[in-house]
């Protein structure tokens, strides 16, 4: 049955040894097309030469196990070769496997992956200065995601965090969004004002990503909140619970999510804001009631230090 089989995305075909692949036959069919312990050659891949190719359901952990091995092995090898590139290619691949559709089990392998990005990079004026420097020329949505990770890396690193918090809210940020993967993309991707039921089903990423991590891993609780607070408010103007009582990643992450969108976002009908301009905004909805004063304090210290 189709059920019983997993497609395998064409950027991971040669990360797979120990389990076999099948395709499809034109009855609809599956067929063994790789034996196990046999790796298909990467060029052919890159080339989108094979057909789409499938493993069974019974192969899936020890296919998840492999698979994150192999791409972290992949992924240090990157980071260690230095310099920019291949620190945005790195941040850039994380983040396309996180958000993209059907990405469940990609998502298992992340903190490991975090962590050895982390662990190449030193937490010094040099690395911020390499972050923060990052261009992205894909999707909005990506951008978007690898600018908040990228300011809240910073926040952590100006805060002296300890490695594990900084690891988890990292975590939070690269996730934060993970629920837009199940929102049409035409709204998602939209340069217009979005109609009153485009924004409903919008709004509900929130709660689309919160299950999503709920339901397929095993991440600190804090990820989970984070996906689904970012949009929340403590003067409960927000969405999808209007609640009030919020944890503080939630709350960071969901200023800095709103500060990134500000500054540097442009839409037909709001040009991006410059970075002191978006903290003028921001600090009025401080006072408003909607962010905390101490989290603005640190986080406007860290982006004028």
């Amino acid at each position: 049955m189709v059920k019983d089989y997993l497609l395998v995305r064409t950027s991971q075909i040669q990360f797979f040894k120990t389990v076999p692949f099948y395709c499809q036959s034109k009855d609809g069919e599956f067929i063994l097309y790789k034996q196990k312990d046999e790796i298909l050659a990467r060029e052919r891949a890159d080339a989108n030469r094979y057909p789409p190719l499938f493993i069974h359901s019974r192969d899936k952990e020890k296919a998840l196990k492999e698979l994150t091995r192999r791409l972290n092995i992949e992924l240090a090898r990157q980071v260690a070769s230095g310099g920019l590139a291949a620190i945005k290619a790195a941040l850039s691949n994380i983040v396309r496997e996180a958000l993209a559709p059907d990405q469940e089990t990609a998502m298992l392998a992340l903190p490991e992956t975090l962590d050895i990005l982390f662990s190449n990079m030193d937490r010094n004026h040099t690395t911020m200065e390499y972050l923060t420097k990052i261009a992205i020329t894909s999707d909005l949505l990506v951008e978007h995601t690898i600018n908040v990770m990228t300011l809240t890396l910073q926040y952590c690193f100006f805060m002296d965090l300890p490695e594990k918090e900084t690891t988890t809210l990292a975590l939070c940020a690269l996730l934060h969004d993970v629920g837009m993967s199940r929102i049409d993309k035409k709204i998602v991707e939209s340069k217009k004002r979005l109609s009153e039921k485009e924004f409903s089903s919008y709004k509900t990423h929130a709660e689309l990503g919160h299950d999503m991590i709920v339901l397929n891993t095993d991440f600190d609780v804090a990820v989970a909140n984070v996906a689904l607070e970012h949009h929340e408010r403590l003067d409960k103007s927000g969405y999808p619970n209007a609640a009030n009582i919020l944890s503080q990643e939630g709350q960071l992450i969901g200023m800095i999510d709103s500060y990134e969108a500000l500054t540097y976002q442009s839409k037909p009908f709001r040009k991006a804001k410059s970075p002191f301009k978006t903290l003028r905004m921001i600090k009025d909805e401080v006072i408003a009631g909607k962010f905390s004063r101490e989290l603005f304090k640190n986080f406007t210290s860290c982006l004028t230090r």
